[in-house]
């Protein structure tokens, strides 16, 4: 008479631990999020005065070229 009554599982968690391993945050992760313009063909085309922002890549002088060449 009592062979097929369910019984209450036992937790299967083992202190509460989580899901997934915690990870420390990449370097894209902790740039401060901008609310930039929302792009537009006209500001791509160029039509519009946007304000662009340009940088410097330093480069090293070429080495100089072998004589066979």
């Amino acid at each position: 008479m009592g062979l097929f009554v369910q019984r209450p599982e036992e937790p299967s968690e083992w202190a509460g631990l989580p899901g997934e391993p915690a990870r420390p945050q990449t370097k894209a992760e902790l740039l401060p999020d901008h609310d930039g313009p929302a792009a537009s063909p006209t500001g791509l085309v160029g039509l519009t005065n946007d304000s662009t922002t340009s940088i410097a890549i330093p480069l090293d002088e070429p080495a100089e070229a072998a004589h066979g060449d």
